[in-house]
């Protein structure tokens, strides 16, 4: 039998890194009409609280008992989301059947209880408005499993788009330079209709609310992962495309609320194909602590990855090393203990791939595997001595 692994991994599917962050809730303590970004919610029902069970370890939003629709409110007094074109962006577990994630009047619903579909206004060029509606685009499943709804309107090319965990289900092109349509649509609610179905658990986190003009997205994050390897954190991020990413800081904290500045990362700036970026806390906080990233572009703008959490313990056990570190082909295993029945590999959404990896020999140094059966990606092998993150490219 394997001892217990040393690595905890947490995956996600990518977030949203707006032009320029409005407003973001996190929810991962009470009261839930706090906002990490912008202004504070006004009102929500007294029902409505943070508890356990959000993306990645976090609180996030939970309806509570007794049963009562969400309905976090959110002023748009002096028309700071007046803006020309919008993303916004929830993480959401279903529970229900009806309710919507984000309202503002007539002029921009998200609706995603049971089926994503979105409604939106457009300035028509005129004075007035044309409105668009997609209908139901995809059915959200049943199954207890958080995802990230996400609608994006730019107005350069007229476009707006659902996506679900970064892929999009819908798009529609309507005319270029037209901006959103906000004249007397008033506040916005978050959670309307939305009352858990008195299932008394978390359901909904991460609300990002973001202007874009010509693009929705300074970076294209794939990945995102905070893992433990003997004395110290390693986290781990994959963009796809970047456009003017000037560096990422890393944040720390004890609580999810107050934040330190650990290190920072230079970023690539302007790409349009795949960046690898770690860090490695080589002296992490014993016990739960909290990881995100701050994106900053070349022009002073900012905003914050999704938050991921570890549980850390003192391991006084020797390292595995592992090399070389990226990988086309060959990859070594330092130990003198290890036989090649104890290691194992997986991609990072945890199927094992160990199948693929050839064995090739084992010397008085270690292991050696040939990994070139592989797609180019990330991957992480898991021994008894401990767990490693490998990039094959």
């Amino acid at each position: 039998m394997k001892a217990t692994l040393y690595l905890v991994l947490f995956a996600c599917t990518g977030f949203s890194v707006k032009a320029q962050v409005l407003s973001q809730f996190t929810w991962n303590s009470n009261p839930v009409t706090t906002a990490a970004v912008g202004p504070n919610a006004t009102s929500v029902s007294g029902s409505a609280v943070s508890s356990p069970g959000g993306v990645g370890g976090t609180n996030g939003l939970n309806a509570g008992l007794p049963t009562a629709d969400i309905n976090l409110t959110i002023p748009t007094g002096g028309g700071l989301f007046d803006v020309s074109g919008i993303d916004v962006s929830i993480d959401y577990q279903r529970d229900e059947s009806v309710g919507n994630f984000f309202t503002r009047g007539s002029s921009l619903i998200i609706s995603g209880a049971s089926n994503l579909s979105v409604s939106y206004r457009v300035d028509n060029g005129a004075g007035g408005f044309n409105t668009v509606t997609s209908g139901n685009v995809y059915a959200i499943p049943n199954d207890n499993t958080f995802r990230t709804y996400r609608f994006v309107y730019l107005p350069t090319t007229g476009t707006g788009s659902l996506f679900v965990n970064g892929t999009s289900v819908w798009t529609n092109d309507g005319p270029d330079n037209r901006s959103m349509y906000w004249t007397g649509s008033g506040n916005i609610v978050i959670g309307a209709l939305l009352d858990g179905a008195s299932q008394n658990q978390t359901f909904l986190d991460n609300l990002i609310i973001g202007a874009v003009t010509s693009s929705p997205l300074p970076i294209e994050l794939l990945r995102f992962e905070a893992g433990i390897f003997i004395n110290q954190v390693e986290l781990f991020w994959e963009t796809a495309t970047e456009k003017n990413n000037h560096y990422f800081e890393v944040e720390r904290s004890a609580n999810a609320e107050q934040w330190e500045t650990i290190g920072q990362v230079k970023g690539a700036g302007n790409s349009s194909s795949r960046k690898y970026y770690s860090f490695v806390d080589g002296s992490p906080i014993i016990g739960t602590s909290y990881y995100r990233l701050k994106q900053t572009d070349f022009d002073g703008r900012f905003s914050y990855s999704s938050i991921r959490s570890v549980s850390v313990e003192k391991y006084k056990e020797a390292e595995l090393k592992v090399y070389p570190n990226p990988t086309k082909s060959d990859i070594h295993i330092q130990s003198n203990t290890l036989k090649k029945e104890d290691v194992l590999f997986f991609d990072v959404l945890g199927k094992e791939v160990s199948r693929d990896c050839k064995f090739i020999f084992e010397s008085p140094q270690g292991l050696v595997f040939d990994l070139s059966a592989l797609e180019k990606g990330i991957y992480l092998i898991y021994t008894h001595l401990g767990s490693k993150k490998i990039v094959k490219e």
